[in-house]
């Protein structure tokens, strides 16, 4: 395996675990997940107010989102894999989910967890 894909498998352990880290008992988890797709969902579309003129083939949308966070949740604590969750988020890459997760959600929910 080429070094690029090593250090996304470590990258990916890393974020499973620091997920597992933040698990509470399953009703206190479940206020957190809706709590954090809340706050990911507001957010969700605001670049493509901004950018009218030119439309981003690589925008997400607010089902996009859900469904890569759903298709996360029901994988975990199992290694993530990037190709199976790319099966459930419509019209998106694996590669497109990894980036999505690891530099914007991910970034997100440590801040939402932070804050509580």
């Amino acid at each position: 395996m080429d070094k690029i894909g090593v250090k996304r498998r470590r990258k990916s352990e890393k974020i499973e675990k620091n997920f597992k880290s933040v698990d509470a008992d399953a009703g206190e988890s479940m206020n957190i997940q809706n709590s954090i797709m809340s706050d990911l969902l507001s957010e969700a579309d605001i670049s493509n107010s901004e950018n009218k003129k030119k439309p981003n083939k690589s925008a997400w949308t607010t089902d996009q989102r859900m469904q890569l966070f759903e298709s996360i949740i029901k994988r975990l604590p199992t290694p993530l894999d990037w190709k199976e969750i790319a099966e459930d988020v419509d019209g998106k890459s694996h590669t497109q989910c990894y980036d999505q997760w690891r530099k914007r959600m991910l970034s997100d929910l440590k801040k939402s967890v932070a804050s509580e």
